[in-house]
């Protein structure tokens, strides 16, 4: 599901706007907001609490309620049915009344007293990614961790600890990035590619964090599919040809060679063509290496033709002197 989405125009009613999306995982809804809260009233700065809960979390809501929903500065956004950490992230900067978004988990993966910290950097960065630091963490975990940063380097990351979801965000940078499926996880790449400066900062881990954690089989199948995926938009968006003409290239030029190494053994070898499943496969190398060309090269077009008014960069800023001076 894509989010692109305009965001609304908005005023400034707070100094901060703390975006917490509810899916599967969570340590008590009465805990994890008193937790926060008090790191955030030592700022000394105003802030808002957006709960965005992914499908029906009834009970969840219902303690909101209770801790004072709108008079304690909590607002409850609650999606019909579950869309995806993502898609509450989206919704909660789309609610959101302040140009500074603190992201947080409804879960503790850092310690509150952290909070300050990430919030201090954001005064020079667009985004500040937490990075927790698992050297108490269980085995288990730190062996999961490093996978994923395994498979998030092939998607061209360069960040540590992707599953940490506690982040600081200017909303600007939510007109620009487009969030799907749980690409969220790679917030700080997809903004760094889009020209945002990105800064990663190394936070205790909370003590309930470093418990062992199950997760789901199709959970780690839905991870790397989005690896992939986000891999090729990453490197390949406003180029396909490049990655399917390597991919075609190369079966159509194995094939060649196989044919002709076929050819040479019929007419020097005396050895038959027919029955012979290196000659099917050689035309079917380069037939297959010709389809693969095609779609790129089709690809190539569709991007040339609609998206060319897109750009592919991002201006920093603009040094023009006045004619009239």
């Amino acid at each position: 599901m894509n989010m692109e989405t305009k965001l609304p125009v908005i005023e400034n009613l707070y100094d901060i706007s703390v975006i917490i999306p509810v899916t599967l995982r969570d340590d008590g809804a009465e805990a994890v907001w008193n937790a926060y809260r008090d790191a955030l009233l030592k700022t000394g700065k105003s802030f808002e609490f957006i709960y965005v809960l992914d499908g029906p979390h009834a009970t969840y809501a219902e303690t909101l309620e209770r801790l004072g929903g709108e008079k304690a500065g909590i607002r409850i956004a609650s999606l019909n049915r579950s869309y995806g950490e993502a898609a509450c992230i989206v919704e909660g900067v789309k609610h959101a009344r302040s140009e500074t978004l603190l992201i947080l988990p409804a879960h503790l993966q850092v310690v509150p007293e952290s909070i300050p910290v990430l919030l201090e950097q954001a005064k020079s960065f667009d985004v500040v990614a937490g990075v927790r630091d698992r050297r108490q963490d269980t085995a288990m975990s730190r062996w999961r961790g490093s996978v994923f940063n395994m498979f998030a380097r092939f998607a061209g990351s360069k960040f540590e600890d992707p599953g940490c979801t506690a982040r600081v965000v200017r909303r600007h940078v939510f007109d620009e990035v487009h969030l799907q499926s749980d690409q969220h996880f790679f917030l700080p790449l997809l903004a760094e590619r889009l020209g945002f400066s990105v800064k990663q900062i190394v936070l205790e881990q909370a003590e309930v964090d470093r418990r062992f954690r199950a997760h789901r089989p199709t959970d780690y199948v839905t991870r790397l599919m989005d690896v992939i995926g986000l891999a090729f938009m990453t490197r390949f968006m406003h180029k396909p040809f490049r990655f399917f003409g390597t991919i075609g290239a190369s079966l159509l030029a194995a094939g060649l060679l196989s044919l002709l190494f076929v050819i040479v053994q019929r007419n020097f070898g005396d050895i038959p063509l027919a029955d012979r499943p290196a000659l099917l496969l050689s035309v079917l190398m380069i037939v297959l290496g010709i389809q693969i060309a095609a779609v790129g090269l089709m690809a190539e077009i569709v991007i040339f033709t609609r998206y060319r008014t897109t750009p592919a960069y991002r201006i920093d800023r603009i040094v023009a002197q006045d004619d009239d001076a």
